[in-house]
């Protein structure tokens, strides 16, 4: 990751991290489900959870694991992980500081390794992909979980033009032709692909990226403003003077052969 973007980063989300450790739509979601089946956790296996944030994917896999491992690049994200872990007395899970395109750990060593709402952050995704490929035992599963673009170029453009607004450490969704594509070319074979939706508040998003009065205007009348085709592909809608939205979430499940 160039240093640049690494402080980006870091300084997004040590400003955030608390409201990170409260968001109802990292701390349970429909993927989120939808990645601890796919993950098939069991007694032996250990686990290594990249870019774990506060940690609510690595605590959702801790209770049928051996050993879980979650790894953030911000140090801020990683002690509001512990602090959870250990309000919920979870004894078998621990976190690090690490870095998605540079995971400290040996090739080989986890049967389960899951990524969850943060691979729109990483700048080089296909170096990263292979990371998560590499440490990964032959046979290992390798979850990504992520909102994702529609394959339209102009609606994602869009998505990512949103985002980008919101949060400037934000580099890009993909569609998931594309994420599919990704995972195939670190030699992972993609047994299963989910693709559901992240229902979003516009006020808890904007509050989440720390959005300034002003901009926050802005963007909720580009989104109000949008064309059809778009208000539906993100079932965008206001409601008693509230927006709310959804972007497109895919599950998918690569298999180390």
């Amino acid at each position: 990751m160039s240093a640049d973007r690494k402080k980006a980063v870091q300084a997004q989300f040590g400003r955030q991290a608390s409201w990170y450790g409260v968001s109802q739509v990292h701390r349970g979601s429909a993927g989120l489900a939808e990645l601890v089946r796919l993950a098939a956790p069991s007694p032996d296996a250990c686990a290594l959870d990249i870019a774990t944030g506060t940690g609510f994917t690595a605590l959702a896999v801790a209770p049928q694991c051996h050993r879980v491992i979650g790894v953030d690049l911000t140090l801020e994200m990683v002690r509001e992980a512990r602090r959870l872990a250990g309000e919920q007395g979870v004894s078998n899970l621990r976190f690090c500081l690490g870095d998605a395109e540079a995971v400290p750990f040996r090739d080989n060593t986890f049967d389960i390794v899951t990524c969850r709402h943060a691979s729109h952050h990483f700048p080089n995704l296909a170096r990263a992909m292979s990371e998560m490929a590499r440490v990964a035992t032959p046979g290992g599963r390798v979850i990504v979980d992520d909102t994702c673009t529609p394959e339209d170029p102009e609606l994602a453009a869009l998505m990512n033009e949103w985002e980008v607004r919101r949060d400037p450490s934000h580099i890009a969704n993909h569609p998931p032709g594309r994420l599919r594509a990704m995972l195939e070319a670190c030699g992972l074979e993609v047994d299963a692909t989910t693709l559901t939706h992240v229902p979003l508040v516009f006020s808890d998003w904007v509050r989440r990226g720390g959005v300034s009065e002003s901009n926050a205007d802005s963007l909720r009348a580009s989104l109000l403003g949008a064309s059809p085709d778009a208000r539906s592909a993100f079932r965008i809608e206001s409601v008693n003077g509230n927006v709310y939205f959804a972007w497109p979430e895919i599950v998918i499940l690569g298999v180390k052969r």
